[in-house]
């Protein structure tokens, strides 16, 4: 059988070809074993690896067997998706959002269908469309705002009312049924969307939606809001108007002005009104004759940006609504809905504050020398301030930094770590803001001083003698000599490294590295760690060989863990080996890996 990437290269190339092409087969690579193993390779690095669905089974003990059961229950169709477990994860307004965790072995066929998905339909999805894509992000979407917002008057912020338990599943079935023509394969995915829903030990049924937390869910998300991507395309295409905006008769009254002055030399007049000259914009704003709708979106939350009177916008929330309404059975939620005028209010999205800015008196080179004015009318992205005293909060006691007594067990080490990933996450999403530099040393002060006060009621010191002891020099950000940052030098395998608190620059990045608007292209075929070591066909403990497909893999969460259980105590052979190779799995056969089952339990 052909590897998984070869299939998928084959079904995103005759997506590319033919925009209309009709997939007939898609069901028969469900017994393709390469499939299994793909799907696998994907799950392994996944955090919640390990999470329990309701049968109890998680990634440890995966192997042939399982595979070969999937496979015979899917080739007669006696495979049924068991319910998701209903967990709920708290919300910034105080509320909760529901999560499903499917069974293990559910999320292996949910992730074949998932890739065979996403390879037909990236090469159709709209450019405007930025979540749960590949190469794709908030930052992408964020990007794509601020390079097309320009001159924008009104923002929609628009937010589906519970988008994800609102879909229609046959709605969806019939968005699906018009490229794939596979009834067995739209069963399955049918069978997935009412799988029902174990909440609180009770088994409902799900006649609408698809689970948050399901590996489908984000591309079935995609294919049901493709529709609306569609429809804002063609109304970005109805809408437009103007190939230019009219000139602003002041403007250019004022600049005739100014030519005369220059050719007459009366240079002090001409600079004079120079400057009155860059306080008025260049373009009629209110030009009738020119209109633009753009539209980004990012999940189920979107904005539309309008270029016209209010009137238009408030039209386009009625005409989107009523869309969404009578063709996807989904609504707009009012409370969040709103129509924002960027010149004089911020509007919030993906985290962000967008304004328009206008300052006409800026002026910089371009890389040609000419001088330009360089905020004239642009969208600008903003740290919210309200999210930056939020993330002050927990470091911050009357107006000044304290120590968190949570951490105080925790390991110098392990407290610098802490403390820099909370800091370089919260640099890293807000790169792209325009006051990213301000809003995040204004936050690292209270954090920083916070990590010290930290450290020292850990060992009973003060702030100076906590740095004497626990500090060491870097360079300043300025380029010359050296400051004194808390840090530690520790030992690794390869000699001597020294931790510090995040210490570097914090500049705007005006486009992440990474973060590129870049059309899907199927993967050339990488084969991972594990499945190398599956294919070697060798038991990791015993040595026996076997067929790979008779090996079953162990799993453990974290390393670090093993040796803390196992401290000072005679370690059972798998955790000699596992803590030696450093790896989270383990190839066994049968035998040895109940083996390491009964010692796992027993000690």
């Amino acid at each position: 059988m052909q590897r998984a990437e070869i299939v998928l290269a084959n079904l995103n190339q005759k997506s590319r070809d033919k925009e209309d092409y009709q997939f007939f087969r898609l069901y028969r690579n469900l017994f393709n074993p390469w499939f299994y193993l793909s799907a696998y390779a994907k799950l392994a690095s996944n955090a919640g690896k390990l999470t329990k669905g309701v049968d109890e089974t998680t990634i440890d003990g995966f192997g042939g067997k399982r595979i070969r059961k999937l496979i015979e229950d899917l080739r007669y169709e006696r495979y049924k998706p068991k319910p998701v477990r209903r967990v709920y994860i708290p919300k910034k307004n105080g509320k909760f959002r529901p999560l499903g965790i499917p069974s293990f072995y559910d999320k292996v066929v949910q992730e074949i269908v998932r890739q065979m998905l996403e390879a037909i339909y990236e090469p159709l999805f709209s450019r405007n469309s930025h979540g749960f894509r590949p190469k794709r992000s908030c930052h992408t979407a964020l990007q794509q705002i601020r390079e097309t917002g320009n001159g924008t008057s009104w923002i929609i912020e628009g937010d589906i009312k519970g988008f994800f338990d609102s879909i229609d599943h046959d709605i969806m079935i019939e968005l699906l049924a018009k490229r794939i023509k596979d009834g067995r394969f739209l069963r399955l995915i049918k069978l997935f969307l009412k799988s029902g829903v174990m909440d609180e030990g009770k088994v409902r049924d799900t006649l609408t939606g698809a689970p948050q937390g399901g590996v489908i869910s984000p591309i079935l998300s995609n294919i049901y809001l493709h529709e609306l991507d569609s429809y804002m395309d063609e109304m970005s295409r109805r809408e437009y108007r103007g190939e230019k905006r009219q000139t602003n008769k002041e403007y250019s009254k004022i600049h005739a002005r100014k030519l005369r002055r220059i050719k007459a030399g009366r240079l002090k007049e001409a600079k004079e009104l120079l400057q009155i000259q860059r306080k008025l914009s260049a373009y009629d704003s209110m030009d009738p004759d020119y209109r633009r709708v753009r539209y980004v979106r990012y999940a189920d939350d979107f904005v539309v940006l309008v270029i016209g009177p209010k009137s238009m916008a408030e039209r386009i929330k009625c005409e989107v609504s009523q869309f969404l309404s009578l063709e996807l059975k989904i609504e707009l939620s009012n409370e969040k809905t709103v129509i924002t005028n960027p010149l004089t209010n911020r509007c919030r999205f993906l985290g962000y504050d967008i304004v328009k800015g206008v300052d006409y008196t800026q002026i910089v080179k371009t890389k040609n020398g000419r001088k330009v004015r360089s905020v004239n009318g642009v969208l600008q992205l903003l740290v919210p301030g309200d999210v930056i005293r939020e993330k002050i909060r927990p470091f911050q006691r009357n107006g000044r930094p304290t120590y968190r007594p949570d951490r105080v067990n925790t390991p110098v080490e392990g407290l610098i770590a802490q403390y820099n990933n909370e800091i370089r996450g919260l640099t890293n999403y807000y790169c792209m803001a325009a006051n990213v530099a301000r809003q995040i040393y204004r936050f690292q002060y209270y954090h920083y001083y916070s990590l010290v006060k930290t450290v020292g009621l850990k060992f009973k010191l003060s702030m100076r003698k906590t740095l004497k002891k626990y500090g060491v020099d870097v360079k300043r950000k300025s380029g010359t000599g050296t400051r004194r940052i808390l840090g530690v030098v520790h030992e690794t395998k390869n000699g001597p490294k020294q931790l510090a608190y995040y210490n570097a620059p914090i500049k705007r990045t005006i486009r992440p590295h990474g973060d590129r608007i870049v059309e899907y292209e199927a993967a050339a075929y990488h084969e991972s760690e594990i499945i190398r070591r599956l294919s070697y066909g060798q038991c990791e403990l015993c040595g026996s060989r076997s067929d790979p497909m008779n090996l079953e893999v162990h799993h453990i969460k974290k390393v670090k863990d093993l040796k803390a259980r196992y401290e000072g105590r005679n370690q059972p052979k798998w955790v000699s080996v596992m803590i030696k190779i450093r790896r989270t799995s383990l190839v066994l056969c049968n035998c040895c890996h109940s083996s390491v089952h009964r010692q796992r339990f027993s000690a």
